[in-house]
């Protein structure tokens, strides 16, 4: 029996994000799937209730300011005989000084790759941070190969150090009645008529100010009835894209319900014509998997998660090519069979792919390392 310490704040502070999704579906399946190690989790200390989870697991309240936490944290895992630390937030929260072998999954290297899309102090914070957590993690997790490849490139890690192990749709995302979506999305949002989508995140990175362009010139020649759905929060440098809806005549068309929690966000899936995800660059990119749960046909740019795992069941457009992606966007919505035969490659694309089975891979690089632990000072 080990002693296994995860940091499970974005679990809370960050669900419905990508991180904070990963953090939450993790701790879920690693409870299902082992009750012989003792976890702890560490909780945000604002007064969050602690999730109902089996005897085995612990909650440990710690501060997420950095200044304290530097102090406090490696002094707990030592006290607590901690003997792995899971950082599992791009290693932000990660102490590689500490008394225990470390793991560390890092999504992707935007802050280096695209470093004009990211936040200012979140990119100081990441360089700061993260170079020297990857060099001194017993082993890196990622999300993609195309992630693994540039960790590789960026820190010049060994391949061996860097395990690729996918993430996964929720169980929420599945096939749904079309009306009976479209009633929801009516009842709720005033939605009535026939939509494509987007949802993962509104910054310059995600392209959506192409897909806006590329929807207007669909609509101009065609179905006028048409609206795009562009689900999210505006970010730093995306408030004027209703703006850009105006200028170019297509503000009554394209909506932004903003925030919605995620049973809307099955519910858009499984009511939309076609999902469009025109990104520029990610380290994995769910989105399109989901939709593809929902059995909804898939344009996207080539992001590991379709080149990856889904490849023959998108159609792929180059994303800074606004005359490629408009002659896609009118494909996936007038070819019928090929709508079909997308929703069926999808479906059957993404099966192999389970949170089970991520939970079950982690569970097994957390024994791998433990086990050299054992023979190793700190494992490293």
């Amino acid at each position: 029996m080990a002693r296994i310490c995860i940091d499970a704040r974005p679990a809370v502070m960050a669900r419905g994000t990508g991180i904070g999704n990963y953090v939450y579906q993790l701790i879920h399946f690693l409870a299902e799937l082992d009750q012989e190690n003792e976890y702890y989790l560490l909780w945000p200390d604002d007064g969050t209730d602690p999730l109902l989870m089996p005897p085995n697991f612990h909650h440990r309240p710690i501060t997420r300011n950095r200044r304290e936490e530097a102090v406090e944290l490696p002094r707990w895992l030592e006290e607590s005989k901690i003997q792995l630390y899971h950082a599992p937030d791009n290693g932000l929260h990660a102490f590689p000084a500490a008394s225990c072998p470390l793991v560390v999954t890092i999504h992707d290297l935007i802050p280096l790759v695209m470093p004009e899309t990211v936040r200012r102090g979140y990119r100081r914070t990441f360089l700061e941070k993260v170079p020297e957590v990857a060099q001194q993690a017993s082993r890196i997790l990622t999300v993609s190969q195309a992630a693994q490849r540039d960790i590789h490139n960026v820190f010049t890690i060994p391949y061996e150090r860097i395990q690729v192990i996918y993430p996964a749709p929720e169980l929420v995302f599945v096939p749904g009645n079309l009306q009976r979506a479209r009633h929801k999305l009516y009842v709720k949002h005033g939605i009535a008529r026939p939509y494509v989508l987007y949802t993962g995140g509104l910054n310059p990175r995600k392209n959506v100010v192409e897909l806006i362009y590329a929807f207007a010139k669909v609509r101009k020649h065609g179905d006028k009835s048409l609206l795009l759905v562009i689900l999210g929060e505006f970010s730093k440098g995306m408030e004027d894209l209703p703006g850009l809806c105006r200028a170019l005549g297509v503000d009554k068309a394209v909506i932004f319900p903003g925030f919605v929690p995620m049973e809307d966000i099955v519910t858009f899936y499984q009511g939309a014509e076609l999902f469009a995800y025109p990104s520029l660059y990610e380290g994995f990119g769910l989105p399109p998997l989901e939709a593809m749960a929902c059995g909804i046909p898939v344009i996207a740019s080539p992001v590991p998660s379709v080149t990856e795992v889904a490849l023959q069941a998108a159609l792929l457009v180059n994303p800074e090519d606004t005359t490629a992606l408009v002659e896609q966007l009118d494909r996936g919505l007038r070819d019928m069979p090929l709508r079909q035969i997308l929703s069926q490659r999808g479906r059957a694309a993404i099966a192999p792919l389970s949170w089970e089975n991520t939970a079950r891979q982690t569970l097994a690089v957390y024994k791998e390392i433990l086990g050299d632990s054992t023979e190793k000072p700190n494992g490293r």
